[in-house]
């Protein structure tokens, strides 16, 4: 059974890992993801790369951003200001996992 960690909790969603497995939960806004390392690495990569594309968006209420997720046919439609927010809280979720890690390191020497 898993026991998480939260590395990111707030209003808009939260990011929370398994101490155990080190599997992933990602909330934002309606959409909540259970991501292995690898896919919550890729999923980080990929929101990033998206927020440095050119923004072809009609309104600010536009969902022009679509992030594919690991699950086949299953995406993600952000507005740009969801993108960014959605990067911001992934990056503070890596920096939180890393800090902990650094953390464990130096607990077991």
């Amino acid at each position: 059974m898993c026991e998480f960690e939260s590395l990111y909790y707030g209003d808009d969603g939260y990011v929370v890992r398994c101490k155990h497995c080190g599997h992933y939960q990602v909330a934002f806004i309606s959409t909540m993801l259970s991501l292995n390392e690898r896919n919550f690495q890729a999923l980080y990569t990929l929101v990033q790369q998206k927020c440095q594309e050119a923004d072809y968006s009609f309104t600010e209420h536009s969902k022009t951003v679509i992030l594919k997720t690991p699950c086949d046919g299953v995406f993600i439609m952000l507005t740009r200001n969801e993108a960014r927010r959605f990067s911001e809280i992934l990056e503070e979720a890596d920096n939180e996992a890393k800090s902990l890690a650094l953390i464990r390191l130096f607990n077991t020497v």
